[in-house]
C-alpha cells in the first residue's frame, strides 16, 4: 500500500478510474455497473486513492456548470471522451510539486511526439528511413539532430528496423534504464519490470545501463536490463514481435502470462485466477478482437470467463 497520499498513481489505474468517471457522467450507475464499481474500489487501496483524486478533478471543474460539462462530453465520440478524461486525470494524479521534479512524469506520454492508445498499434517511417512501430499504449519522443538520431521510449514497447544514415549519425534508443545503440539492426524494446527488455532479431546492439557495465547483443539474443544491473542472456523470440501484424502468438504459454499480454490490448481489468494460471495454450490470436479471443479460450480450455462489465473480467475454473 502506498502511504504517501501525494505520490503518483499508476497510469493503468488512472485509466480505470477515468472509465468509471465517464460512466457516472453518462448517468447514475445501477445494477451490475454499481456492483462492479464497488468491487473495483474494494480491490485495492490504490483504486480508492485514484477515485478520491477523481473527485478532486470534478471539484476542479466545478466552475463549469455541471450539465454543460456533461453535455459537451456526451457529444464526443466514446473513445475521444474517455481519452479526454484520462488525460485530465493524468494531469491531476501527477501528485505534488515534488513529483513534478522527478523524471517519470505521467503527462510526458500525453505530450509525446508519437503515442498509441490502448489496443492501437502505429507504424511510421522516420526521416532516416528507419521503420518504427509502436505497440499498444506506448509513447516515444523522436529527437534527431546533427550529431545523433535518438528515440526516447517513455512507456510501452517499440520495434525498430534501423535505416542507414548517410551522415553516419549513431542511432540510440533511450529508456529509463539506459541506452541501446543500434549497429544496423532490427530489434524491439519493452519497458517492463522496472527495466527494459531488448529482443534482437538482426544485427548488433550495445546496451548501456545508466549505472552498470556496457555489453553487446548479437542477432538472436535477448536481455533485460535496469539502470544498475543486467539480466541473464536469453534467446530472442520472434513471436514477441507478432503484435506488429496484430497477432499474439502463444507456444505452450501459461494462461496467466497470455492474459497479461492480452490485457495490454484492451481497456479495463482482465484478471486470471491462480487456479488456472498454469494452463498452457498454443495458437495464433487476433489482437483486433480480444472479446473473440476470450470466447475462444473458454471453448478450448476448462475455464470460465466471468464478465461483470466489458471492463472488468475475471478468468477462472469452469
Amino acid at each position: 500500500m502506498n502511504t504517501d497520499n501525494h505520490a503518483p498513481i499508476a497510469p493503468a489505474i488512472v485509466e480505470q478510474a477515468s472509465h468509471w468517471l465517464m460512466l457516472q457522467w453518462d448517468g447514475q450507475l445501477v445494477g451490475e455497473q454499481q456492483r462492479s464499481f464497488a468491487a473495483w474500489q474494494a480491490a485495492s487501496p490504490e483504486h480508492q486513492r485514484a477515485w478520491q483524486r477523481m473527485q478532486q478533478l470534478q471539484q476542479t471543474l466545478a466552475s463549469v456548470p455541471g450539465e454543460t460539462s456533461r453535455a459537451v462530453l456526451r457529444q464526443m465520440p466514446d473513445a475521444r471522451r474517455r481519452q479526454t478524461l484520462k488525460l485530465l486525470g493524468l494531469l491531476l494524479m501527477a501528485g505534488g510539486s515534488g513529483y513534478v521534479a522527478q523524471s517519470q512524469l505521467p503527462w510526458r506520454e500525453a505530450m509525446a511526439d508519437l503515442r498509441s492508445g490502448t489496443g492501437e498499434r502505429l507504424q511510421r517511417t522516420l526521416a532516416d528511413g528507419s521503420q518504427l512501430s509502436l505497440n499498444s499504449a506506448s509513447a516515444v519522443n523522436i529527437l534527431f539532430g546533427p550529431g545523433e538520431r535518438r528515440l526516447r521510449l517513455l512507456t510501452g514497447e517499440l520495434l525498430l528496423d534501423s535505416g542507414k544514415d548517410p551522415a553516419g549519425r549513431p542511432l540510440i534508443v533511450e529508456t529509463g534504464a539506459g541506452e541501446i545503440q543500434a549497429l544496423g539492426t532490427r530489434f524491439s524494446v519493452y519497458e517492463v519490470d522496472g527495466g527494459s527488455r531488448v529482443e534482437l532479431y538482426d544485427g548488433e546492439l550495445e546496451l548501456r545501463p545508466r549505472s552498470g557495465p556496457i555489453t553487446r547483443l548479437q542477432a538472436g539474443q535477448s536481455r533485460w536490463f535496469s539502470a544498475t544491473r543486467l539480466g541473464p542472456l536469453t534467446v530472442a523470440n520472434a513471436n514477441h514481435a507478432a503484435w506488429q501484424q496484430g497477432r499474439l502468438i502463444a507456444e505452450r504459454m501459461p494462461l496467466g502470462q497470455f492474459l497479461g499480454e492480452l490485457s495490454r490490448h484492451r481497456p479495463g481489468v482482465l484478471r486470471c485466477d491462480p487456479a488456472v494460471a498454469g494452463l498452457e495454450l498454443t495458437g495464433v490470436f487476433p489482437l483486433a478482437d480480444t472479446d473473440r479471443v476470450l470466447a475462444a479460450l473458454q471453448q478450448s480450455l476448462p475455464i470460465r470467463v466471468n464478465s461483470l462489465t466489458r471492463y472488468w473480467i475475471t478468468v477462472g475454473p469452469a
